[in-house]
C-alpha cells in the first residue's frame, strides 16, 4: 500500500508534495507573526509536530510563530518559534516535511524533559543576572540563552537513573495540548515522580548562550 504523509489532517501523497504546499504558504505569508488568533496557527502547530526534535524546539511551550528573512540568504524565509518563556528559536520547516521517525527512545527523552520543565523555569526565574557561564556574555533578554545541564549532562543523569529505578520504563506517551509537548501517561506517574526527584537532587544547571551551548561537547 502506498504511504501517505500528513500535516495534521492534511494528507499528501509524497514528501515533495507536502514540502511544496508548505513552501507556498510561507512564501504567501512573508514576514509576519502567526499567533493563536491567526487562521494558520493550527497548521504550524501540526507542522512542528512532525519535527524529530519537536519537544526540544518548543521548549516550555509555543507563544507564537513568526517568519523572518533568512539572515544568510535573504531571498529565503526562516520560520521561528517564540516560546512562552520569552526565548526564541528557529526551526526548519523543510525538516518538518521530511517525516523523520520519532522512536520510543526519542519520545521517552522528550517526556523526561517535559517532566522537569517546571524546575527549569524555577531555576531561570531565580537568576538575578543573565550571563553565559562559559564566555561570560551578558544581556537583558533570554532570547539568546539556554539552561544547560553541566556535569553530569542530561544524558548521564538519564542513564544513571535508568540503572537504579525499579519502575518499568514507559514505552507509550501522551501529547499535552496546552504546551504541545510529549508527556508521560497517568499510569507512569511513579516513574515520572521518581525521575523528577532524582533529577532535582543530582542536576547541576547553568546558563549558556546559544553559541557556547552549540559548541559544547555532547556526552
Amino acid at each position: 500500500m502506498k504511504k501517505s504523509y500528513y500535516i495534521g489532517d492534511l494528507k499528501f501523497n509524497t514528501k515533495k508534495e507536502c514540502e511544496e504546499y508548505t513552501r507556498n504558504i510561507i512564501n504567501n505569508l512573508g514576514c509576519c507573526i502567526i499567533n493563536k488568533e491567526h487562521s494558520l496557527f493550527s497548521f504550524f502547530i501540526d507542522l512542528i509536530e512532525n519535527h524529530p526534535k519537536h519537544d526540544e524546539k518548543i521548549g516550555l511551550g509555543v507563544d507564537y510563530f513568526h517568519i523572518i528573512k533568512n539572515p544568510i540568504s535573504p531571498k529565503y524565509y526562516q520560520t521561528m518559534i517564540k516560546r512562552v518563556d520569552g526565548s526564541n528559536v528557529d526551526f526548519s520547516w523543510v525538516y518538518c516535511c521530511q517525516f523523520k521517525e520519532r522512536t520510543v527512545k526519542f519520545e521517552l527523552n522528550q517526556a523526561m524533559r517535559t517532566a522537569i520543565h517546571n524546575d527549569i523555569v524555577k531555576f531561570r526565574t531565580q537568576q538575578t543576572k543573565i550571563m553565559c557561564n562559559l564566555c561570560k556574555l551578558t544581556e537583558e533578554s533570554w532570547d539568546n540563552y539556554h539552561i544547560d545541564h553541566d556535569n553530569p549532562s542530561f544524558q548521564k543523569l538519564q542513564n544513571n537513573f535508568f540503572s537504579i529505578t525499579k519502575n518499568p520504563i514507559p514505552k507509550t506517551f501522551n501529547q499535552d495540548n496546552k504546551y504541545y509537548s510529549t508527556i508521560f501517561k497517568e499510569e507512569d506517574s511513579k516513574f515520572k515522580n521518581e525521575w523528577v526527584l532524582y533529577h532535582n537532587q543530582n542536576c547541576n544547571l547553568q546558563i549558556l548562550c546559544k553559541k557556547c551551548n552549540l559548541e559544547k561537547p555532547k556526552n
